[in-house]
């Protein structure tokens, strides 16, 4: 355990907001930066310390924070309409068909997903046509995507592989990943280089914001220590455009509401109502931005 500089600003002055404690028992604090208000866990536990909160079971094994079995047809499908729905409604497709325009005949548009789990992201890109390729540090899901769906991957830390090799892209993308990273800025940084001029950078994230707080510690996201950062709706944004991004396109969608077997109507009702209404009123405690190279 580290205290460490904000990843954000560098600035080292925070104030505490809530002490949790992990499934093995160990306790961590989650703080806001006084400068820039990036609400995070620090002190900070280093990559191997959290690492081992990634094994196996973590996405076989249903608890609050896992999976009830990642490798499922039925969770591969659910997974795949989230982010269709996310590319549609960031519009992305209008800028692929203008990307298609200006690629030489014959071409193939190119995509890396990071953080890309058992690859059901790169999987999509590759089926649509695409030269498709994901980054995955963990056993499990990496032997997935290569032995099951057959998928290029590779099995690297980004910053590490990031000195190995120059390869660019159309598309980058970051589905729920930010929020794991020891260095986020960083990663954002390196992404940028690994763009081709015009490409985009699309990322979703937990949301800190009305919400969460209002959920204090029983925020569904407030899963320590696998989540080390939680951005705000603004702060996220100005973090990409600082780092050069630009023409930022976002929403934000999830009112935190989960439907439980044998839910009533009304409930299923209420939640259809209240997941509406957070994405209109754009508080909901999920966000998702798509960012040009500038």
């Amino acid at each position: 355990m580290e205290l460490i500089p904000c990843n954000t600003c560098g600035q080292n002055r925070f104030l505490p907001i809530f002490t949790k404690n992990s499934p093995l028992g160990e306790s961590f604090s989650i703080v806001s930066c006084e400068s820039c208000g990036l609400v995070q866990v620090n002190p900070q536990p280093d990559f191997q310390a959290v690492k081992k909160y990634y094994d196996d079971s973590y996405f076989t094994q249903r608890t609050e924070r896992g999976y009830d079995n990642y490798y499922s047809d039925k969770l591969r499908s659910e997974i795949s309409r989230v982010f269709q729905l996310n590319l549609k409604d960031l519009d992305f497709f209008s800028w692929e068909e203008n990307r298609i325009k200006e690629v030489p005949s014959g071409e193939k548009l190119s995509s890396l997903d990071i953080g890309c789990a058992a690859g059901y992201f790169v999987a999509y890109q590759k089926d649509r046509g695409y030269d498709a390729f994901g980054i995955e540090i963990a056993d499990g899901p990496v032997r997935f995507a290569r032995e099951t769906l057959n998928l290029n991957i590779f099995q690297e830390n980004f910053l590490d592989w990031d000195t190995k090799f120059q390869n660019k892209y159309d598309l980058i993308t970051l589905w729920a990943t930010i929020e794991h990273l020891h260095k986020p800025k960083e990663t954002l940084a390196k992404i940028r280089n690994h763009l081709k001029p015009g490409g985009v950078l699309i990322l979703s994230t937990c949301r800190y914001g009305i919400l969460a707080k209002r959920a204090g510690l029983t925020w569904r996201y407030l899963n320590v220590p696998e989540h080390l950062y939680y951005y705000s709706y603004k702060g996220l944004k100005n973090l990409l455009i600082s780092l050069g991004y630009k023409n930022p396109v976002s929403f934000t969608y999830g009112s935190g509401m989960t439907t439980r077997a044998g839910a009533s109507f009304f409930f299923k009702l209420r939640k259809w109502v209240m997941d509406r209404a957070v994405k209109w009123l754009e508080i909901g405690d999920m966000m998702v931005y798509m960012v040009k190279k500038g």
